[in-house]
């Protein structure tokens, strides 16, 4: 079939089919993640695929069913465009449990005669099918069947060779997370965007300037405004209970040309919490709602944002860092995490209280 101006129609690069039951992990500015799974195509948008893939839909979760949304395929390109731009991302931390044989009568089967539970980064735990996660991650499939004894049963038979291979298998995995692009320069708005506060200062020196110097005094100079952090003293011994994690300055460049720093926790080296660290978030369908009750009672829509937001909650977490020299006359002094700060795991759970 071809076009209005007689050209053949261009397919798209992923057919929607393929989509179908894929995990996307979308960054955040500030460092959180979220899940978006695609559950099905909308079967009369699904019709047109051959006509345009502009008129494909599908019907999406949110962070593990949370709440629902209708995606076009060209929204969830460009979610994989900027993936493949970004670091590699492990989307789950390890496979901590199964579910099955189950029949298509039961209540739990979701296309596959097995589920996994997954144990995600933030510390949750979810029941997917083996299916999903097979296609996303073989690797650590086989990894747990081999741990399991489940080579040898239907639905897991497909990770035998996988697993024969597992001392490379983990070779190259290790291998994959080394493959970080840590030398490769950065430019935005033709900037050049620092890794780090020693980078920054080079740049700042060979540009002739401070600006990078200057964002990053600005943050410091708001978590001290803050109290994030309560001073223990020059190369202090850490209170009991509490871990020594580390924290590093992410740099970036706002369209009108202002560069900004932003001081993070690695929160990575942190024991995963027990209790829920899940920040809900308002939907689109929810905003939606909101301009369209707007437009309706002739109201003005304001929107706001709250500066260094997560930096207003208390933190339960018993975490302390060595000041790095970006924090002039507290460097080397043991310092302890008080407030929220961006990075921690149970950060957007506070705010949110």
């Amino acid at each position: 079939m071809e076009d209005v101006d007689g050209t053949q129609p261009r397919m798209p690069i992923i057919h929607p089919e393929e989509l179908i039951g894929r995990t996307i992990g979308i960054t955040q500015e500030d460092g959180q993640t979220t899940q978006l799974h695609i559950i099905e195509a909308i079967n009369e948008h699904l019709n047109d695929t051959e006509n345009s893939s502009t008129n494909v839909k599908f019907r999406c979760s949110i962070n593990d069913d949370a709440y629902e949304d209708i995606l076009t395929y060209n929204q969830i390109m460009d979610y994989l465009s900027k993936g493949d731009d970004d670091d590699i991302i492990w989307k789950f931390k390890d496979i901590i449990g199964h579910q099955g044989p189950l029949s298509k009568s039961h209540k739990d089967y979701k296309g596959s005669p097995y589920n996994v539970t997954v144990l995600w980064e933030n510390g949750e735990t979810s029941n997917k099918p083996l299916l999903v996660i097979a296609a996303d991650d073989p690797v650590s499939c086989a990894i747990y069947a081999g741990q399991n004894d489940l080579l040898s049963q239907p639905g897991w038979k497909r990770f035998k060779s996988l697993a024969k291979r597992q001392k490379k298998m983990l070779r190259e995995i290790s291998l994959a997370k080394l493959r970080r692009p840590t030398t490769r320069v950065k430019f935005k708005y033709g900037y050049e965007v620092p890794k780090d506060f020693r980078h920054a200062v080079d740049t700042d020196q060979c540009n002739d300037n401070t600006l990078w110097q200057d964002a990053t005094k600005l943050e410091l100079e708001s978590m001290e405004a803050y109290q994030v952090f309560k001073d223990h003293g020059h190369k202090a011994t850490p209170p009991p209970g509490y871990k020594v994690i580390r924290a590093h300055l992410i740099y970036d460049v706002k369209h009108d040309g202002r560069h900004k720093a932003r001081l993070v926790a690695d929160g990575h080296l942190t024991d995963i919490p027990d209790d829920s660290v899940y920040s809900s978030v308002v939907s689109l369908r929810g905003l939606w709602i909101l301009l369209f009750l707007a437009e309706l009672n002739g109201l003005e829509v304001w929107g706001t944002d709250i500066g260094n937001a997560y930096l207003e909650a208390l933190t339960s977490e018993k975490v302390c860092i060595h000041a790095g020299p970006e924090f002039g006359l507290l460097a080397d002094h043991l310092l302890l995490i008080h407030k929220a700060l961006y990075g921690l795991r149970s950060s957007g759970a506070h705010w949110h209280s």
